[in-house]
């Protein structure tokens, strides 16, 4: 994870980290995928993708990929 200013909130910094990644890969990545490109431990990961999927930010694939979840076209 690249170097972050002082003062963020940890969690919401790893949120859209996880974000870009699965949008730069294309729009669906696996737990591994994630957790080799980041420093995050997979526990945090799937924490954090349960999170976003509950919110629908994200959504879970049945080939347990995981990709970007219509509630981010809200966003755009």
């Amino acid at each position: 994870m690249a170097e972050k200013p002082a003062g963020g909130v940890q969690s919401v910094e790893r949120v859209f980290e996880l974000l870009e990644l699965i949008t730069d890969a294309g729009g669906d990545v696996t737990l591994s995928e994630l957790s080799s490109s980041t420093d995050l431990p997979l526990p945090t990961i799937h924490r954090l993708l349960r999170t976003l999927v509950s919110l629908g930010y994200i959504r879970q694939l049945p080939n347990r990929r995981y990709a970007l979840g219509p509630r981010l076209i809200r966003l755009g």
